[in-house]
């Protein structure tokens, strides 16, 4: 009573103190409630809004602001990070008095009911989570029968003839929107009776799965297989989501349970929890199971790629909406579970067919079984992206009443998608042991075939093996004489003493092939030439025989270039390399079946002069000073020979360097410098600063031992692992 006589006193005043005038608020027409009325209605005409961005607007102050309360239309851009002020009119055109309440997808809403007499009662907190619990689980069934249980719904009665306002103040789920700022209006003794047929439906379902579940553990238990375990699990999610499944009226999972709706989370209520990691994992061990069960990894490995892709992103979709409050439009947060699914379906369901064709009978039961699970969950994700569900065309009773719920259609295509799944199991099964049994009495025939052969064909085997291994020692023989032989020829194919005396202060060098053959090479061009000579280094495609034939290409190739004089500057005559060797190999041809080539350096030298000229194609060139200073020149980043012609950035330029007596200088090919080794157990290249090292170190002493002194570093770095290329390195003193 004081309460009452204080709320009057309250509205009275605000009368009085100047805001009669809000003519918006006063003169809404009121929404009429007839026998003929929904059960939920949604009065999208009859009520008035205020935008409260942050929360703080009480209910004392709202109403002093009646003036600032616009239509819904009015308000601009719903932001679900914003609180709102709701204030609707109803008017009874009843015989009697009923019982109402207020729902819409807020995550609460606390709302006042202001009588035609000014009195005002403050309903408890309502919600979409909120208070939707049943009170019972809070009653002792040991007390009297008197003591009820109160109502789960925030109840207030409209009298008949009597003329209402409710202000509501309401706060929206970040990311999920109510679809219009209207708080329903429900008809409570209607919606029971309706609530009650939803409980008989939910618990038939329940019932379904509960069995289903247990079948679907034994399967797996009795048979082992990965499909059974899978198709347990996934049954054990979908009864966890029909038991969490927001119907109507909320979740039952906590019907007798303690209040666990008010308790949050990150940016949802337990029960929202619940739900969210049964509906992710339903639909995550389902595409699983399907996989499983169609043997997609196998035979679809494109297929399950894809599986695996939707998985993780629903984890994270899943993560990210339980944690983070935003205000972006549900029709795009959810926009890749409604296309993503469908996309994985439909490779899915053109896989199971296939498997169909290749004569996995059994892939019928998922085929027929897909369907109605897949057009149900098609109507689920277009009801959670704002759209109206097909089932809203039918009528406010029984059956349709219920399907009207996106959740509860989804449900039902569950348990029929589980039941004729579990045919398909158990199909599976009888089928996998078939082919079983026929592979182990194939095989036992094939056995008994393969001894009865095996004993006959072993003496003479036997003999043939022996002559075979004598003719292919024979053949080995051959083999290694002809590479040995070959071998001699590469090496007297290297420059004689003839080219090299009275050129160089000191000259040396490492040549090692990979195989007793191989692709790098050094080159002189001839003393009886005047002028400057001509010095170069080649390291062809690949190693042994196919590398040793291309440096053969490579050496004739300088052969021609510098067969007359050695005028042609260093770039110019990777050049004519470049066209010597991708002509030699018909790779100008647009039908080559060759794409080989090399990487060289080339330099011409001027004793007078103290000068030389170098040009590379991915082979540098060191010079150390006499004072021990190393300078590294850079080659240019192309190969030569190949079928792709260099372009004109990369091709060779000449680079002339000066040099002092007693200057050295150095080539090395790439198989010294990306030799695996070291003495780390995470093993590495030897790279060039090994070799910068070393030539710094002995700067003063002759090129025989620098090279003596990194052919022996190289050899405790390479130690017990394998020789990965040719190694060619060239040392000389001017």
């Amino acid at each position: 009573m004081v309460k009452a006589v204080h709320w009057i006193w309250v509205v009275t005043s605000l009368w009085f103190t100047g805001y009669a005038h809000a003519l918006a608020w006063d003169e809404l027409t009121p929404f009429e409630v007839t026998a003929s009325t929904p059960i939920i209605a949604a009065p999208a005409n009859n009520l008035l809004v205020l935008v409260d961005p942050q929360g703080t607007i009480g209910f004392e102050e709202a109403l002093q602001r009646k003036a600032e309360f616009k239509p819904a239309a009015e308000v601009g851009p719903f932001d679900a990070r914003h609180h709102y002020w709701i204030m609707q009119k109803f008017a009874s055109r009843l015989s009697t008095d009923k019982n109402f309440w207020l729902e819409g997808l807020w995550k609460y809403v606390h709302s006042h009911v202001i009588r035609a007499d000014g009195s005002v009662t403050t309903l408890k907190t309502a919600g979409f989570f909120t208070g939707k619990y049943s009170a019972l689980s809070d009653v002792n069934p040991f007390l009297p029968s008197s003591a009820k249980a109160p109502s789960r719904e925030a109840l207030f009665t409209l009298y008949k003839g009597e003329e209402l306002t409710v202000l509501s103040h309401a706060k929206s789920f970040p990311g999920f929107p109510p679809k219009s700022l209207v708080l329903s209006l429900v008809d409570n003794e209607r919606y029971l009776e309706l609530r009650r047929f939803g409980l008989y439906t939910e618990g038939a379902l329940l019932g379904i799965l509960v069995a289903l579940s247990i079948f679907g553990w034994y399967s797996y238990v009795a048979n082992k297989d990965r499909a059974g375990l899978l198709y347990g699990i996934w049954i054990s999610f979908s009864l966890f989501q029909i038991l969490t499944l927001m119907s109507q009226d909320g979740s039952h999972f906590a019907e007798f349970m303690v209040n666990i709706n008010e308790r949050y989370i990150g940016v949802v209520t337990f029960v929202g929890l619940h739900f969210n990691i049964a509906a992710y994992g339903q639909i995550t061990f389902y595409f699983l199971f399907a996989s499983a069960y169609l043997q997609i990894a196998r035979y679809f490995p494109k297929t399950q790629l894809l599986i695996y892709v939707l998985i993780t992103y629903f984890l994270t979709h899943m993560l990210l909406t339980m944690s983070v409050e935003h205000n972006i439009n549900p029709q795009w947060v959810f926009a890749g579970n409604a296309t993503l699914p469908v996309i994985v379906f439909l490779f899915l369901y053109k896989a199971a067919l296939e498997r169909y064709r290749q004569g996995m009978g059994v892939a019928i039961f998922w085929l027929i079984a897909s369907i109605p699970y897949f057009i149900f969950r098609l109507i689920w994700i277009s009801g959670l992206m704002g759209f109206a569900s097909v089932f809203s065309y039918l009528p406010e009773s029984g059956i349709g009443f219920l399907l009207q719920n996106t959740n509860v259609s989804q449900s039902i295509a569950l348990c029929a998608e589980a039941m004729i799944m579990a045919l398909a199991v158990i199909s599976r099964n009888v089928w996998i042991q078939k082919e079983l049994a026929k592979s182990m009495d194939l095989q036992k025939s094939l056995v008994e075939q393969q001894n009865k052969v095996l004993e006959e064909t072993v003496k003479e085997r036997t003999k043939e093996l022996a002559e075979q291994h004598q003719a292919l020692d024979s053949a080995h023989q051959m083999v290694l004489g002809s590479v040995n032989y070959a071998s001699r020829l590469q090496r007297s194919q290297l420059p004689r003493p003839l080219r090299i005396d009275g050129r160089f202060t000191s000259f040396a060098t490492i040549w090692e092939p990979r195989d007793t053959i191989g692709g790098d090479l050094y080159w002189l061009s001839s003393s009886q030439q005047p002028g400057p000579f001509v010095l170069a280094v080649a390291d062809c495609t690949g190693h042994g025989v196919p590398g040793a034939m291309l440096s053969l290409l490579v050496s004739n190739s300088l052969e021609r270039i510098y067969a007359n004089d050695t005028s042609e500057d260093p770039a110019k005559a990777l050049m004519s390399l470049d066209h010597y060797v991708r002509t030699g190999l018909n790779q100008d041809r647009s039908d080559s079946e060759s794409d080989d080539g090399c990487d060289a350096a080339i330099l011409r030298i001027h004793r007078e002069q103290q000068t030389v000229e170098f040009a590379g194609a991915k082979l540098g060139l060191f010079h150390v000073s006499a004072q021990g200073v190393v300078t590294r020149y850079q080659a240019s980043r192309c190969s030569l020979g190949y079928q792709s012609r260099i372009e004109d950035k990369d091709k060779p330029k000449v680079q002339t360097i000066a040099y002092q007596a007693g200057d050295t200088f150095a080539i090395v090919t790439d198989g010294l410098t990306d030799q695996i080794g070291g003495p780390s157990v995470i093993k590495k290249s030897y790279g060039y600063k090994r070799i910068e090292t070393i030539l710094k170190t002995n700067c003063l002493r002759s090129a025989q031992e620098i090279a003596n002194a990194i052919h022996a570093d190289y050899a405790l770095w390479q130690d017990t692992q394998r020789r990965r290329d040719d190694v060619t390195a060239v040392f000389f003193q001017l």
